[in-house]
């Protein structure tokens, strides 16, 4: 699915997190790994190139978000990076959530760790980490200033917000984090599941204010 220029939506299938990938240059989580065949015919029909995409960034440390980081690496050769909170969840496999829904993760060690106000250029973005703890200790959002766009994780969804009671979460982090995003001026909003906020749909421009309104 098309969210904006250069910007698609994939996977998302069940409890699956959204995938997105932004000029065929970056991938943003990965999902589990239950969907992967299906998440590739669907860059097939997008005219997506798994082999031109040069970063994979994980939001952060689930397993439905970073469960098939090691697969996509070999698939597209490409580098992935977390933040350094979310590092040991990453490579061990612990408090991922992998165990309680049955999926069985070896972990994977990233080519680099993210950093607030790391800048991510693509071929028509540039974004910026930030790093929004209280889901886990070490999520991060992606900020594009210029075109007000805001990939979420599961900070935010376009019907509320985040959980900060599975392990590495917390409430104060959390809110913390709602605080500092409802600063910006989201226009374009790509959460971990559900349904995005495009440029062309009012209602989401809507949604996304009302939700913040009550931080």
């Amino acid at each position: 699915m098309k969210i904006e220029d250069g910007i698609y939506l994939l996977g998302g299938a069940g409890d699956d997190s959204n995938i997105y990938c932004i000029d065929n240059e970056l991938l943003v989580d990965c999902g589990s790994g239950l969907f992967t065949e299906q998440i590739l015919a669907q860059m097939e029909e997008y005219g997506i190139d798994p082999k031109k995409i040069k970063m994979i960034v994980i939001t952060h440390a689930h397993i439905d978000h970073c469960g098939a980081a090691g697969e996509w690496k070999k698939i597209t050769k490409a580098k992935v990076f977390i933040h350094e909170k979310d590092l040991n969840a990453l490579v061990t496999g612990e408090n991922t959530l992998a165990e309680d829904v049955g999926i069985e993760y070896n972990g994977i060690e990233p080519d680099g760790l993210l950093k607030e106000g790391e800048k991510i250029k693509t071929k028509n973005y540039e974004f910026e980490i930030l790093h929004t703890p209280g889901h886990t200790p070490g999520s991060v959002c992606l900020w594009e200033p210029k075109k007000k766009i805001l990939i979420s994780g599961d900070l935010i969804f376009l019907d509320g917000v985040g959980r900060s009671d599975l392990p590495g979460g917390n409430e104060k982090d959390l809110l913390k984090s709602l605080k500092k995003i409802k600063k910006l001026d989201i226009q374009v909003l790509l959460p971990g599941h559900g349904a995005p906020a495009s440029s062309k749909n009012p209602y989401a421009k809507d949604a996304i204010k009302k939700i913040l309104s009550k931080i």
